[in-house]
């Protein structure tokens, strides 16, 4: 059986090549923009797995440029009416369609502040691109499949180039990343498969970079694999949802090459000593690579790391391949999650 979210997944490394071909001259001049109006913060305007690459934006904005970066809560507006004071933000909404009725809000209300404004979009013509003062095209074509995957990696690529134009001393290899995403999808996931097949639960950690993949990666077991599933911090995991980790219970980590990687190996031994199933996804390079086999139950060994920012695109690349496979396995078909369909408009 070939789905529409495994011949998707397969599409990302060419929707990334687009990019790196016709987008660069677009992030050259919003770049120019944001360093002659120099925004005090940033504001992210997404939902579902469009948020999750918000997350994504905060961590690339506050290391790589040092703006503080905040996620809307449309509500807010939508229902509250709130006059938000975003004269001097930078404002990113990201969507695939475009068309949700709360996001296109926010953005007209932040455009009518005197915000810069830009929309990270698939459908460039949409409600969303219309109101942005600048518009990035994610050229993922049509999504048939109602989980997201090239667009997710999309929109992460994109913020990845905004990265690269605003800090470009950060020396990103964005060339090598499309090879890099082949690559991982070719990643062996096979051995962790049975330990998720039955699981009713799993907790999904990350760190950094990796925290917004970990997001990502437990939606996509919701919605594909009808396997709930909770995404923490690597730093917030130990403070109360560790209660539920016991015997015999799934969790998986996303280790990489960074500051976050001592940190999170230490965790994975702290989760191996309850009993517990610790599962992990991390480069193939990972300095301490046994030292992790050793406190994991299975190891994924993903592409060796380029960067630390380009990491987390590979993860997910991966994680796209082992979840349709896993939710396959569980009697489902990612095409058809119950009860949602591909564009979710909220108010």
């Amino acid at each position: 059986m070939t789905t529409f979210m495994a011949e998707e997944t397969r599409y990302a490394p060419l929707c990334v090549e687009k990019q790196l071909k016709e987008n660069s001259t677009l992030w050259q001049d919003i770049a120019t923009a944001i360093k002659n109006r120099h925004p005090q913060f940033a504001l992210t305007i997404g939902r579902g797995s469009s948020d999750h690459a918000c997350t994504f934006a905060k961590y690339l904005l506050e290391t790589q440029h040092g703006l503080v970066t905040a996620s809307a809560a449309p509500s807010t507006r939508t229902l509250y009416q709130a006059n938000l004071q975003l004269k001097h933000a930078l404002v990113i909404g990201i969507s695939q369609s475009g068309q949700s009725a709360d996001l296109c809000e926010m953005m007209t209300h932040a455009k009518k502040q005197g915000a810069t404004t830009i929309a990270i979009v698939n459908q460039v013509n949409s409600p969303l691109a219309d109101l942005a003062e600048f518009i990035i095209p994610i050229h993922a074509s049509e999504e048939k499949s109602v989980a997201a995957t090239k667009s997710y990696i999309g929109a992460l690529s994109a913020l990845l180039q905004l990265a690269s134009k605003l800090s470009p001393q950060a020396k990103l290899p964005l060339s090598s990343l499309p090879e890099q995403l082949n690559l991982a999808l070719g990643t062996d996931w096979s051995h962790s498969l049975p330990i998720f097949k039955d699981a009713k639960t799993t907790l999904i950690v990350g760190r950094g970079y990796q925290y917004p993949i970990a997001q990502e990666a437990a939606l996509k077991c919701k919605e594909t694999a009808i396997l709930h599933a909770e995404a923490f911090s690597g730093a917030e995991v130990l403070h109360g949802p560790f209660a539920l980790v016991q015997d015999n219970y799934p969790v998986l980590s996303f280790v990489h090459k960074d500051a976050s990687q001592e940190q999170m190996i230490n965790l994975i031994k702290r989760i191996q000593q309850t009993g517990a199933q610790p599962v992990t996804a991390t480069a193939g390079n990972l300095d301490q690579l046994n030292l992790l086999k050793d406190y994991s139950k299975e190891v994924t060994a993903l592409p060796d790391s380029l960067h630390p920012l380009l990491d987390p695109l590979v993860t997910i690349q991966s994680f796209y391949v082992f979840i349709e496979q896993l939710a396959r396995l569980r009697g489902f078909n990612p095409d058809e999650p119950l009860n949602l369909s591909k564009v979710t408009s909220t108010k």
